[in-house]
C-alpha cells in the first residue's frame, strides 16, 4: 500500500486504477490490487477520490492538496517579482556579454611591451626621416629646389649616362668571357694582365647606380600609362 500512496504522491497528478496497476506490476501491484489499495487509502484520508463521470463510472484517484493556498494579489505580487527578477537576470546576461567581449577585444590587443618595440622602430624612422628631409628643407629656405623642367633634364642626363654605361660594360663582359674561353686561362689573371678596372676598383658603386636607374625608368613608364589612362 506504502508503494501506491509513494507513487500517487510523487505523480502529483490524477490516476486510475489503470494508471497505478500498469506503473507497479514490476512491483507486484496490478490494477485488482492497486484498485484495492486506493479505496483503502481514499478511505483512510491519505489521497483524494473523485468519480469521473463518462460511459461508465471511473473513480480517480490523486494526492492531497495544500489548503494553504495564496489569495489574488498574493499571487499578482509573485507574479510582478517573477518579472522584475526576470528582467533583472536578462539584464545581468546582457552585461556578462558585454564583458565577456571586453575581455575578449584585451585579450586580443597589442602588449604594452610589443606597443613600446613598435613606437621605438617607429620613432627610429621617423629620425631617419627628418635627417633626409633636413637638408631639403634648408635648400628649400635658400631657393635652392630645382624644377620639375630642371628635374627632368638631370634625369635625363643620368639615364643617358647610364644606357651608355651599361650598354659598354655589357660589351665589355662580352669581349672578355670570350677571351677567356678561348684562352682558357683563370680570370683573375687575365684581368690583371689586361690591367682591366672593375667599379669596385675604382670605389664606384655600381648596384646602387643601377637600382636608381631602374627606379626612374619604372616611375616614368607609371607616368607614361597614367597619362595614356587620362586621355
Amino acid at each position: 500500500m506504502e508503494v501506491v500512496l509513494e507513487y500517487v504522491n510523487s505523480m502529483n497528478r490524477p490516476l486510475n486504477a489503470t494508471n497505478v496497476g500498469d506503473a507497479l506490476s514490476t512491483r507486484g501491484v496490478k490494477k485488482g490490487l492497486a484498485q484495492k489499495y486506493l479505496d483503502q487509502l481514499a478511505d483512510a484520508g491519505k489521497i483524494a477520490c473523485k468519480e469521473a463521470a463518462g460511459k461508465s463510472t471511473q473513480k480517480v484517484y490523486y494526492p492531497l492538496q495544500n489548503e494553504d493556498v495564496m489569495s489574488a494579489d498574493e499571487l499578482r505580487e509573485l507574479n510582478e517579482r517573477t518579472r522584475s527578477m526576470m528582467e533583472e537576470v536578462g539584464a545581468m546576461n546582457a552585461e556578462v556579454q558585454a564583458l565577456k567581449s571586453t575581455l575578449k577585444s584585451l585579450r586580443n590587443a597589442e602588449s604594452v611591451e610589443s606597443m613600446a618595440a613598435s613606437l621605438r622602430e617607429l620613432e627610429a624612422e621617423n629620425a631617419e626621416l627628418e635627417a633626409k628631409l633636413k637638408p631639403l628643407r634648408a635648400a628649400k629656405a635658400n631657393g635652392d629646389v630645382i624644377t620639375a623642367d630642371e628635374r627632368v633634364k638631370i634625369e635625363n642626363q643620368f639615364v643617358s649616362a647610364m644606357e651608355t654605361w651599361i650598354d659598354r660594360r655589357k660589351k665589355f663582359n662580352n669581349v672578355f668571357d670570350a677571351v677567356l674561353e678561348g684562352t682558357g686561362g683563370v680570370k683573375k689573371k687575365l684581368w690583371e694582365d689586361i690591367g682591366a678596372e672593375s667599379e669596385k676598383d675604382v670605389n664606384i658603386d655600381y648596384d646602387k647606380y643601377r637600382k636608381l636607374f631602374d627606379d626612374v625608368k619604372r616611375a616614368r613608364l607609371i607616368e607614361a600609362r597614367q597619362k595614356r589612362f587620362k586621355r
